[in-house]
């Protein structure tokens, strides 16, 4: 695999097709692109992949069903340059039966191979709906963008999509706790009617059984903050749709939505699908660059205080290292843990393992498995 520099994920996820991901990925990469950084565009709408046609790439090129296919061990042996300087795209060009679901090891595969691909930011651009393999690439982000339309459906499909990453995320961390895990299962079943899980009831429930946990929720709640972008809609306007979809999530899932702009309307753009990026060196596409351009730079803010001493761990594990890590954990003192509890730090791997391993190094632990 390449040398792994800290990259940062970036992934474009959304309820329902036809309202703008493609494009805005495109936009977003092209706005990093052109301020030096180095750039990969994955398409990772594993059912539908279309960004080597907006990007005017027409011939056969190598594509992520290579790797999923095991034809090449590496994402960075199917990088297709672009016309862009310093943008490369993992194309979604080869569709094969049962690429759309693959296995959860290649999944996790692909997960650590885009961790570890050479660039400064990769961009995802995920498929429309919220099936188990679009939550998880969502969840391993460090941020996360949800783009809808102001139209009421699309309004609620966003609005689910966020629920059902949110839910996908409780999971991911409580899966293997013997009391919250349950609870969240039980809950996760139920129908939007009676379903209570959200932040707030939860943080009760584990009050009431797990005490000890409450660092972790508190955690998810911080980070869990999904950027929304609103596509076709004028500068400076906001849609009461998008008003109620905020206040929504803060009500009835108790997570705050970072609204980060607006992207204009560009009735040309049917005619530029075979070259996107030619769109935005037009006058008639200059709107909607500059409104992505406005949007990244509040999507990065806070990646920009990232802690540079922590590039060198390694942000994703296989299932197997996460275990063997704990195993560790279990050897050391209880004292190393400052009368904190370990079996929080324990789950704590499942959820920011890097915090995990920069913990041990302060009190001067190492292992193996820290590194990439």
């Amino acid at each position: 695999m390449g040398n792994r520099t800290g990259n940062k994920i970036l992934a474009i996820g959304g309820g329902k097709g036809g309202v703008g991901k493609s494009v805005l990925s495109i936009g977003i990469s092209v706005s990093l692109a052109k301020k030096g950084n180095r750039v990969v565009l994955a398409d990772l709408d594993l059912g539908a992949a279309n960004l080597h046609t907006y990007l005017g790439i027409m011939g056969r090129t190598p594509s992520i069903a290579d790797f999923i296919l095991r034809r090449k061990p590496d994402l960075e042996e199917i990088l297709v340059e672009t016309e862009i300087e310093n943008l490369r795209l993992i194309s979604g060009a080869e569709f094969v039966p049962g690429m759309a679901n693959p296995a959860h090891w290649m999944k996790l595969k692909m997960i650590r191979h885009l961790r570890n691909l050479d660039a400064d930011y990769v961009v995802i651009d995920l498929g429309a709906g919220v099936h188990f393999n679009t939550l998880d690439f969502f969840g391993i982000a460090d941020r996360g963008i949800v783009i809808t339309a102001p139209e009421p459906g699309a309004v609620m499909n966003a609005y689910g999509f966020i629920k059902a990453a949110l839910f996908r995320k409780l999971q991911s961390v409580f899966r293997r706790h013997s009391v919250i895990g349950p609870l969240i299962e039980h809950e996760a079943k139920k129908g939007e009617k009676d379903g209570r899980l959200s932040l707030e009831w939860l943080k009760g429930q584990i009050e009431l059984g797990a005490p000890e946990m409450i660092p972790i929720l508190k955690e998810i709640e911080e980070s869990f903050a999904p950027a929304l972008i609103i596509n076709r809609v004028p500068e400076g306007h906001t849609h009461v749709l998008v008003k109620n979809l905020i206040s929504l999530c803060m009500e009835k899932l108790g997570i705050q939505i970072e609204y980060i702009g607006n992207l204009p309307d560009v009735k040309e753009m049917p005619f530029y699908l075979l070259n996107i990026p030619k769109l935005f060196e037009k006058d008639m596409g200059k709107p909607y660059f500059d409104a992505v351009e406005k949007a990244v730079s509040r999507l990065l803010s806070p990646l920009q205080s990232a802690e540079p001493s922590m590039a060198r761990i390694k942000k994703d594990f296989t299932d197997e290292e996460i275990e063997k890590i704990i195993s560790f954990i279990d050897t050391l003192d209880d004292s190393i843990f400052d009368n904190t509890n370990k079996e929080v730090w324990k789950l704590r791997m499942f959820f920011k393992p890097e915090k995990v391993i920069s913990f041990l190094e302060g009190k001067g632990i190492t292992h193996e498995l820290f590194y990439a």
